[in-house]
């Protein structure tokens, strides 16, 4: 008899002791619970109180609270992304509506009856030239939204920057002379190569050069090195009047800083160049040091074979 008192005895304690445990556990839940409501119905930014009584429910608050700062986060994210796609569009009404209004006000001056022929063609040329600009404008948004598209892939082969170097910097031999500019060009005399999209960094460095040239009237400087397995291609200019602003802000959709909006680019270039390179999974940079602005190209360097 004494024994089975005693397994009452211990089972009653051990029963007690799983229906307090249970109480406490239920107690710190519905306190979880509580403070969960409370800041989804954004009555506190106060996350879930960690010092609790049950290691296990501790740790649950612990994982809670860090999906509460993935939350925010990416609630912060959205934000942002929302508030630069609402200015991209604003920016795109503006620059599609500046030339096609221009264009627009010349055809109707060209349809006077009053004025010559010579200043009839003349008005038409400018209203061709507005014309071939927007189509542009219209191009390049177009390529930047398919370049951003996850559906856009690249190919990844083994390519040398070098090569693919030299041969824009050829392409632009005509543009250089008509502006009286020979650019200094650094480039070693091995072989450079990377794992990337051929087309793709032949593009990003068009882009490149060719806002340097729309932005400077200087000389400009083309640097390619590779150091420590990191090939890198760097862009100068003189741009004297940019501020550190500016570079911030240079990659951004249609961002133009007020002395480059002469109709000579599209604000749309650094954009794509932006886009090629993390597509490519590299990076580009804009540095400003007296007056000089650099932009900087880098790609992890392929192995040597």
């Amino acid at each position: 008899m004494r024994a089975l008192f005693y397994i009452v005895i211990t089972l009653s304690i051990i029963t007690m002791g799983l229906l307090t445990r249970l109480f406490l556990m239920k107690k710190e839940i519905k306190k979880i619970s509580k403070q969960l409501q409370k800041y989804n119905n954004r009555l506190t930014d106060k996350k879930v109180d960690i010092a609790l009584i049950d290691y296990d429910i501790e740790n649950l608050g612990v994982d809670i609270n860090k999906l509460i700062d993935l939350y925010v986060i990416e609630h912060q994210k959205r934000i942002r992304f929302e508030e630069e796609h609402k200015q991209a569009v604003a920016n795109m009404s503006h620059d599609l509506r500046t030339p096609l209004t221009s264009i627009l006000g010349y055809i109707q001056m060209a349809e006077d009856d009053d004025i010559t022929e010579a200043e009839k063609n003349e008005l038409i040329s400018i209203a061709n030239n507005r014309a071939k600009r927007l189509e542009t404008l219209l191009k390049e948004f177009f390529e930047l939204s398919v370049i951003e598209s996850t559906d856009h892939q690249l190919k990844s082969e083994r390519i040398n920057l070098k090569e693919i170097t030299i041969d824009v910097l050829m392409s632009f031999y005509d543009r250089f002379n008509e502006k009286n500019r020979e650019p200094i060009i650094n480039i070693p005399e091995n072989e450079v190569f990377i794992i990337s999209d051929d087309s793709a960094v032949t593009r990003t460095i068009e882009n490149l050069v060719a806002n340097a040239m729309n932005h400077s009237d200087g000389n400009i400087v083309i640097i390619l090195e590779e150091k420590d397995s990191i090939a890198r291609l760097i862009v100068k200019n003189a741009a004297y009047s940019l501020t550190e602003k500016d570079v911030n802000q240079m990659f951004d959709r249609f961002y133009m800083a007020d002395q480059s909006r002469s109709g000579k680019s599209t604000g749309l270039g650094l954009s794509i160049a932006k886009s090629l390179m993390e597509k490519m999974n590299g990076t580009i940079s804009g540095q400003l040091n007296d007056g000089q602005l650099s932009i900087i190209c880098e790609w992890n360097a392929a192995k040597k074979q």
